[in-house]
């Protein structure tokens, strides 16, 4: 009986099995983002049951379901959910969209602090990896461009290596040498983002030091490779950056690099390859040739004496070559990247090497980054780690040279008939230029009159983040950022900057060493359900060191060798700098029952720049968010979200060190037979100087609608800056040429805005767009006493000044002279006169607002992501342009040897009906006409340019699994491709000047801008 009913139980229990088998079935697969990588932690759910499953660190699951489940949910931060119908498969791959408004909402502050960004009183944008990737940028703030309201970032043109101004909400200070860039953090620690323009001149000439021939140096930020980013945040306001006290005034740039993870060690490799070519270029007369008044002209030994191109017309016989066009080559780019990450639940790494090798569109220009991290964390239990960053970055480059007597200024003397290949003279390898004594070639100062340099620089931190309680712990990070720039310059007699000393060579060293150590104590406190506190008090001391050696010689003995030793003058100089800064803050944060934000900090800053009694300051800021929604339970399927915010903000600036008092410098000419010599600086430094102050008031809303598909961020603010640290000039008589003080104020105020929206979501097929517009005005409230201007650059015909009650940005220059009802006033010879006696204000260099309209739409495994960027405003003074019209290059000097009468009125006031013969050097190349009135050589550069297209396509799994993938993607991506402009030059976002300069309004002597394609693959195993 026992062994019949053991029998029967067994049969049963089969049965049973069998039949809860037959009732389930199992499903499996692996859940990817839409660049192939695996997501971990992704929550699998039978839709509209609590059974599921999460994926392993690969991305993998494998989940039993019901036989008669219809469709799994997947879930995941950050990333939009998605439900999957089941139907008859048994793998089911999803592949998850990133969810923008969710990414939004953790974000990185002060000294690397995560927060959420529904807690916080002020604006913050974010930029995530990808978003850095899509561009395709050597340097990752050009990335960026188009992209952030109220942030202005400029490249200084198309050379390899070439540096990004980056201004946040205008500039604070007026001093035209003072900083208005911001302060750039990586990992929490502060590193340097100078450039350094040091001197590469003569002594002697038409170029000697201060003119205004440039090279397009590199802003340090350019050494950091993209690939290792894994977010940007941009604080934008003082309460922002309030805990960074005086360093953080001008706005901060947090990045955060790439870490390892748990899991598996992963295996990426990316590699690009570009093609870059110039832009926009302006257009050529093919006319006339060279000469003067429709005359060929030579010298005495009869060759050929070209200056001007007022010659005769070309014939069919003569070549028609576009210089401004032709010259410049295809430029490429070959950009190469491996990561490897991994780790476990106690340590994890993450380690890179890249390498990028670029040839710019000059003859000759070139650039490389070769760039190597480790980053690294170990716990050595739950309440103690210890995290370590090291990056090192060796870069070099061969940088063309701008602005006067460069390769820019050259091809606006070049005729059309005349071309630039036959440049050295086979027998002694000397030039072959334009014209004797006039112009260089470009071709020959683009091989012999560039510019070497080689940094070397090393950046690292360690950190301690240690858990005394559940309520209090404790971070320390302290780091170093150090670096050696090397440069090396070589002109040779003959060309046109270097033939007054006959030659000369340059070799600057450059060190730098920035070391920085937080401290930061927080503590956590709950009263009760409904109020929480959070108190971070903290301690960062920062030491700043540079020195510059600057090696001149002149007058090489031997043409042929050029070596700093084959010069018979000899020139050495040697600047340093050292200065620290001591800072104690505070932060305290109030949250009430999850919708009510209250944020007071509170800092105090040791500068050794200040006099001692003036060198201790104190800054505060108040923040303030109200989450309405959640307050008033407002949310619905209209409503999803409402916030308002306020804030109120001090901070401040000290200055540069050795400005206090005298100081003294060695003499020219010494040291003389063994004896040294020094002389008095001709600045002088008031002993009461104090730091400069800047209050801003900020308000914000942040709305959302429609289930969070459309997002709304609206902020306007105000910020004044007093007390400014100028530099004011005083009579020679006291001995003094500067007399450093504080006085003025500026205003900065503004408006920004930021539209999000997922235009449509579904499984295959997604749009998401987003739109910002920014609009910012400085105002100049009060200047020193005594000073009616201060000029941030002179062009001779236009002047980049500020004036009490002015804009920053003014420009003044000369006009056409007009009776009081604007008619032309005509000269005694028929010409329009042009008033050359005084400088009147013609325009400004600040943009009236802009815009950036960013679409990204992906279906199943493609993506395509469109930028326009539209700029309303903003004049420019194209000092190569000037030329061209001056030289009769340019199309516009077409109207030559014919008769004109020029509408307007006599001197007496009568209509003009004097006939007049246009030649070119009656017009064109006249100061007091045409050439030098503000109407013709300043323009506006407006525009609307597609900044970036990139379409992106995702290898499905089933091939990429073969070749032990787990992802694979393929892009090609176009940077410029489209400008629309009234602008008549090259390409109008080229600074004149560079990045860190304060002076706006000047184009067209730097090397142009760029279109440029790139392929582009990334896999990851």
């Amino acid at each position: 009986m026992k062994k019949v009913f053991t029998t029967c139980w067994f049969v049963t229990l089969c049965l049973w099995s069998t039949l809860s088998w037959a009732q389930n079935k199992v499903v499996k697969g692996t859940v990817t983002n839409e660049t192939g990588e695996p997501i971990p932690g992704v929550s699998i759910v039978v839709t509209g049951t609590t059974k599921g499953t999460i994926t392993t660190g690969e991305g993998k699951y494998t989940l039993q379901v019901p036989e008669d489940a219809v469709s799994l949910t997947f879930s995941s931060i950050g990333y939009m959910d998605m439900e999957e119908q089941i139907g008859q498969r048994s793998v089911i791959d999803v592949v998850l969209v990133e969810n923008v408004t969710q990414l939004e909402e953790i974000v990185v502050t002060s000294f690397g602090r995560q927060e959420e960004k529904k807690s916080l009183g002020y604006s913050v944008q974010s930029f995530s990896s990808e978003d850095l990737q899509e561009a395709k940028q050597a340097n990752f703030l050009d990335a960026m461009q188009g992209k952030v309201a109220g942030v202005n970032i400029t490249s200084s043109g198309g050379t390899p290596g070439a540096g990004t101004n980056i201004i946040i909400r205008g500039i604070t200070s007026l001093d035209p040498s003072a900083s208005n860039q911001p302060l750039f953090v990586i990992d929490g620690i502060p590193i340097d983002n100078s450039t350094n323009a040091g001197s590469m001149l003569p002594s002697s000439g038409s170029n000697s030091a201060g003119s205004s021939e440039q090279f397009s140096f590199s802003n340090r930020a350019v050494d950091i490779n993209p690939s290792d980013i894994e977010s940007v945040n941009i604080l934008k306001g003082p309460s922002a950056t309030a805990l960074y006290g005086l360093r953080g005034a001008n706005g901060v740039v947090v990045i955060t690099t790439k870490r390892g993870k748990a899991g598996k060690a992963r295996i990426n490799f990316s590699s690009s390859y570009s093609w870059d070519q110039v832009g926009k270029t302006p257009e050529v007369q093919s006319k006339y040739r060279e000469g003067r008044f429709g005359r060929l002209r030579f010298n005495s030994d009869g060759s050929p004496l070209r200056f001007q191109t007022f010659g005769p017309k070309v014939s069919q016989y003569d070549p028609v070559i576009n210089n401004m066009k032709e010259f410049w080559e295809t430029g490429h780019r070959l950009d190469n990247s491996l990561s490897i990450s991994g780790g476990n639940d106690n340590s994890t790494y993450y380690t890179s090497v890249s390498r990028l090798d670029q040839n710019g569109i000059a003859p000759n220009s070139e650039w490389n980054r070769t760039s190597i991290k480790l980053n690294g964390s170990t716990k050595f239990s739950d309440d103690l780690e210890v995290t370590g960053s090291m990056q090192y970055i060796n870069s070099q480059g061969v940088r063309p040279n701008g602005g006067d007597k460069s390769i820019m200024s050259a091809l606006s003397y070049y005729t059309t008939t005349y071309g630039t290949d036959n440049y050295v003279n086979p027998i002694d390898g000397t030039q072959v230029d334009y014209s004797d004594g006039i112009t260089d070639n470009p071709r020959y100062l683009a091989e012999f009159a560039n510019l070497e340099d080689e940094v070397n620089r090393v950046i690292a931190n360690v950190g301690l983040n240690a858990r005394f309680t559940n309520w209090l712990k404790l971070d320390y990070k302290v780091g170093i950022d150090q670096y050696t720039d090397k440069r090396r310059r070589i002109v040779p007699a003959d060309a046109d900057v270097g033939r007054q000393v006959k030659g000369f060579t340059i070799e600057n060293k450059i060190q730098a060493r920035e070391i920085n150590s937080n401290l930061l104590l927080t503590a956590f406190a709950e009263f009760n359900e409904d109020l929480n506190m959070t108190v971070t008090a903290g301690n960062a001391i920062t030491e700043t060191w540079s020195e510059s050696l600057n090696v001149r010689g002149e007058g090489f003995t031997l043409n042929n060798f050029k070596s700093i030793g084959n010069t018979t003058n000899y020139f050495t100089k040697i600047n340093g700098s050292l200065r620290r800064l001591v800072g104690l803050f505070a932060d305290v944060k109030f949250e009430y029952r999850d919708f009510l934000f209250l944020n007071l900090t509170g800092r105090n800053d040791w500068s050794s720049t200040l006099p001692k009694e003036n060198r201790s300051f104190f800054y505060p800021s108040v923040s303030l968010g109200y989450l309405f929604s959640e307050h008033m339970n407002l949310q619905s399927n209209f409503f999803s979200y409402g916030k308002v915010r306020l804030s109120y903000a001090e901070v401040g600036k000290d200055t540069d060190p050795y400005l206090l008092g005298y100081y003294y410098e060695p003499s020219p000419g010494f040291p003389f037979e063994s004896i040294n010599g020094f002389r008095k600086d001709d600045t002088y430094g008031s002993d009461r100087l104090r730091p400069e102050r800047t209050s801003a008031i900020e308000f914000g809303a942040e709305l959302k609608f429609f289930n969070n598909r459309l997002g709304i961020d609206a902020t306007y603010f105000q910020q004044r800056s007093k007390d400014q640290i100028i530099r004011l000039p005083v009579s020679n008589t006291t001995g003094l040429s500067r007399y450093i003080t504080n006085a003025g104020e500026i205003e900065n105020k503004g408006i920004e805005l930021l539209i999000t929206g997922e235009v449509i979501r579904s499984n295959n097929f997604n749009w998401s767009s987003s739109l910002n517009f920014s609009k910012t005005e400085g105002e100049i409230l009060s200047m020193p006493e005594g000073l009616e201007e201060i000029v941030f650059f002179d062009g001779t015909y236009i002047q980049n000044k500020i004036v009490k009650g002015g804009k920053v940005g003014d420009l003044y220059g000369h006009k056409f002279n007009r009776n009081q009802q604007g008619q032309l006033i005509i000269d005694k010879n028929g010409l329009p006169s042009v008033n050359t006696e005084e400088y009147v204000k013609v325009g400004n260099a600040i943009p009236d607002w802009t815009a950036g309209l960013n679409n990204s739409i992906s279906y199943k495994n493609f993506t395509l992501s469109v930028l326009l960027e539209l700029k309303q405003g903003g004049d420019l003074f194209d000092m190569g342009l000037r030329n061209g019209i001056r030289n009769g290059v340019l199309k516009e000097t077409e109207l030559r040897y014919r008769e004109v009468i020029f509408k307007g009125v006599t001197e007496t006031g009568e209509p003009n009906t004097k006939p007049v013969e246009i030649n070119g050097e009656n017009l064109y190349r006249s100061y007091s006409r045409y050439n030098s009135a503000s109407e013709v050589i300043l323009q506006d550069a407006s525009w609307f340019r597609i900044r970036n297209v990139n379409l992106s396509y995702n290898l499905p799994k089933q091939w990429i699994e073969k070749l032990k993938m787990q992802s694979a993607r393929v892009s090609l991506t176009g940077n410029n491709l489209y400008l629309n402009t009234p602008y008549r030059g090259y390409d109008p976002e080229a600074s004149q000047f560079g990045a860190g300069s304060n002076a706006f309004g000047f184009a067209g002597l730097v090397i142009p801008q760029t279109r440029s394609y790139t392929l582009s693959l990334n896999v990851t195993f």
